[in-house]
């Protein structure tokens, strides 16, 4: 019931551990979709993002997902330097890749 209601998540500069959190998310809430969709997604919505790997790769090996979470986030790269990110969204639910 929750998995598809929003949910805000933030932290002081919106840049690291919570787009971090927001990727780690949206791929559990979504486990038949690429990694690299939602990472892909993740870029387009805030050039600045750049998710925190030791996080990412904490939540990759914990729901099994053999690298390939932080992989995508490899493959983005690092967002655009900055002092504070600007909110963005991520969907619930992405669709079936």
């Amino acid at each position: 019931m929750y998995a598809s209601q929003p949910m805000l998540i933030h932290c002081w500069a919106g840049i690291s551990r919570s787009s971090a959190t927001a990727y780690i998310l949206a791929c559990e809430r979504n486990p038949d979709v690429a990694e690299g969709a939602i990472a892909n997604h993740l870029r387009a919505t805030s050039p600045i993002a750049n998710p925190n790997l030791r996080l990412v790769a904490l939540a990759d090996d914990m729901m099994g997902r053999q690298g390939r979470m932080i992989d995508a986030v490899r493959a983005i790269g690092a967002g655009e330097l900055a002092m504070e990110n600007q909110p963005f969204e991520l969907p619930a639910r992405f669709g079936a890749a």
